[in-house]
């Protein structure tokens, strides 16, 4: 029944102007049981449903125009359903806060402005050691006219010289739609196969004409971490590995070093040229370089350098019921740019006479090298070696159809082993296939149908013993009842894997062979109970089984069931029960345990106070008890304090040396945090 009421405004836990505060509720999806203009509306706790406009299935209130009945502070929104009998037939409550406009947003002349300060400190013990946290944020909006400024900064106790930074910087300027500047952190999106939200530290930004418009990002993604020196050699002495390099002989007396190597600094720049707006046609070109700076670590090896040339189209028909997306990328690597480029005697060295096994003549392979060297140092780690082979080409295509309240859509996707982007280096290699998928949605959108079929293969460039093939099956069914039934939801999926590598295989095979078959069902049951109260009740079974049919005999299976119960007792008080099993085989290791977890919420002093506190015992081979307090207190109006408290006592599952007393010990782990909150 929930699904039956939309408040479409002020959203949930949201801040507003009380000036400009407007209730927006839609009954377009209520049963035709329910009587509309016996609906009744409530703001913390008072009526006010002789103040509100009825409009067909829109309700509408605007605060503005009936002062003092919404106060600055937190507030509720409570809905109140009648059927045609007038009968209650069902409730739904929202949470929202208020504050004046000349406190939500300052204004010095036309410059209007709004922020937000966070300050926490942290103190976390585990087995036995303990540690604090802190850190600071700050987040700033501003506008002048046509002009929007961001500003945001957050300074942590984690940052250190040994890791990957850990603050946060940036300044933004926007001006109207088609300016756009960033200085400092930014996650800038391109494509996915170029790059898709990788952290630059530098400067990002896009002018955007509709005709035509570039999208451009330059600075750092990684910074120098030094390496450290384990032990020096002679020359002699040194062995053939991958991390003894070349050192400073005047500071280490050797001319050889076993090293840990560090990070070198790597900068990236790309710049993407568009024409057209995207809402029905766009093509794109991108560029990508990244290289290793040599100089900023003295104990590193290998530093890299990636260049990379991309394109993207996409057009839309018939209001964008049909959508075609497709991209393309080809990529180079350099694993190793130290011994920098080849000069003229390395590669007159490869070739005797005209031919050579490497093909063509010296002149050539040096007419080759100036022109690659334009872009990538070009040397003999360069790759890939075999580009007609298409190893380094990521392509994608995508077409989508929006008809008779079907999406269907249907991709393909290639990506060769040697494919390699600075700006995703997490994206998944060395596969091509297709995956169509359709959601169908039925019974005046009460029923929603998903399928989905994606059939994957890696070994693309045959550099592997064997050819997986990966298929994958998703189905799933959703009813949303506007009686007074529960919604459910079932699905089912499947998943083959398999590379015919036959269960008789050689000893050097075998290990490597994968034939196996994952079934998983989900059901999940949500349903509003009145019972002297209202409860909102959802359950959630999951069912895993995966048969390996190899020798390796890698079977598992796992069965999850959970129940949560929420009860609004009243206004100022809800409870929450959550009930959780679960069980599983993992190559014959049974491992089962059970959770139960109660929790309460209350609001007091006017709803300036907001305590939470939760008890959530473990049992059977997972042994823990846990205890989660947090409480929020409204110190002013744009002062907020937050208190949170977590203990967590649990039996020690891997005893050191064995010994009976140790297994039946418990260790004790424990956070404890206080958050201030300061809304400028």
């Amino acid at each position: 029944k929930d699904q039956e009421v939309v408040i479409l405004s002020p959203a949930p836990a949201e801040t507003v102007a009380l000036e400009d505060l407007f209730v927006s509720i839609s009954l377009i999806k209520a049963s035709d049981n329910v009587d509309v203009l016996a609906t009744k509306v409530f703001i913390k706790g008072v009526d006010i449903t002789e103040y509100v406009l009825f409009a067909g299935d829109l309700i509408l209130f605007y605060a503005n125009n009936f002062p003092e009945i919404v106060t600055p502070g937190p507030n509720s929104l409570k809905v109140e359903l009648y059927d045609k009998e007038g009968n209650l037939y069902h409730t739904v409550e929202s949470t929202f806060e208020t504050r004046r406009k000349d406190a939500l947003i300052r204004t010095v002349k036309d410059f209007a402005y709004s922020g937000m300060i966070n300050a926490e400190s942290r103190r976390e013990e585990y087995s036995g050691s303990d540690e604090w946290f802190n850190n600071i944020s700050i987040d700033f909006d501003g506008n002048y006219k046509d002009w929007n400024f961001g500003a945001y900064a957050y300074l942590t106790s984690e940052e250190s010289d040994e890791l990957q930074s850990q603050n946060r910087f940036s300044a933004a300027v926007n001006y109207q739609s088609w300016l756009r500047i960033k200085a400092g952190d930014s996650y800038p999106r391109y494509s996915e196969v170029i790059m898709n939200g990788k952290r630059v530290r530098g400067v990002s930004g896009s002018l955007n004409f509709g005709t035509f418009n570039i999208q451009s990002s330059y600075g750092r993604i990684y910074r120098a971490v030094e390496g450290s020196l384990l032990e020096t050699y002679t020359r002699d002495e040194a062995p053939v590995e991958s991390n003894v390099i070349l050192i400073d002989s005047a500071k280490h007396n050797n001319p050889y070093g076993l090293i840990s190597p560090g990070t070198y600094t790597r900068n990236l720049f790309v710049v993407r040229p568009s024409f057209g707006s995207g809402r029905n046609f766009q093509w794109g070109l991108t560029y990508l370089h990244g290289k290793d700076d040599i100089n900023s670590i003295e104990f590193g090896a290998k530093p890299k350098e990636n260049v990379l040339a991309g394109t993207d189209l996409k057009f839309a028909l018939d209001d964008q019921r049909i959508i075609f997306n497709g991209q393309a990328a080809v990529s180079l690597l350099n694993t190793d740019i130290s011994p920098g480029e080849l000069t003229d005697a390395q590669i007159d060295s490869l070739y005797t006479g005209d031919n050579s096994a490497l093909g063509g003549n010296a002149e050539d392979f040096k007419n080759l090298r100036d022109q690659v060297g334009r872009f990538i140092t070009f040397n003999q780690y360069i790759g890939p070696l075999n580009p007609e082979e298409l190893s380094s080409l990521a392509a994608e295509a995508a077409l989508q159809f929006n008809y008779f309240d079907n999406n269907l859509r249907a991709s393909y996707k290639y990506r060769g082993n040697d494919y390699y982007s600075f700006g995703n280096d997490y994206l998944r290699k060395d596969l091509k296939g297709f995956n169509i998928s359709d959601r169908i949605r039925l019974a005046r959108n009460q029923v929603f149908v998903t399928l989905s079929f994606e059939k994957l293969q890696d070994n693309l460039q045959n550099t592997k013993l064997a050819t997986t093939d990966f298929q994958t099956v998703n189905t799933s069914v959703s009813y949303f009842p506007r009686e007074d039934l529960p919604s459910v939801t079932v699905g089912y999926s499947n998943y083959r894997n398999d590379n015919d590598i036959p269960a008789d295989a050689s000893d050097e095979l075998r290990p490597l062979a994968i034939d196996d078959n994952t079934n998983r069902f989900i059901l999940t049951l949500s349903y509003d109970v009145k019972y002297v109260i209202d409860h909102a009740t959802s359950l959630n079974i999951t069912s895993s089984n995966r048969d390996d049919m190899t020798l390796n005999n890698r079977d598992s299976k796992y069965l999850s069931a959970s129940l949560s119960v929420n009860s609004y007792w009243q206004r100022d008080l809800t409870t929450t029960l959550y009930l959780m099993y679960y069980d599983s085989e993992i190559a014959t290791l049974p491992y089962s345990y059970f959770t139960l977890s109660v929790g309460a919420q209350y609001k007091m002093l006017q709803d300036k106070l907001n305590l939470s506190l939760s008890l959530s015992p473990s049992f059977g081979d997972f042994e823990r008890q846990a205890v989660d307090f947090v409480g929020q207190y409204l110190l002013m109006e744009n002062l907020r304090l937050i208190l949170q408290l977590r203990y967590y006592r649990t039996k020690n599952q891997l005893p050191d040396d064995g010994s009976l007393a140790n297994y039946l010990s418990y260790y004790n782990n424990s956070i404890a945090g206080l958050t201030v909150r300061y809304t400028l």
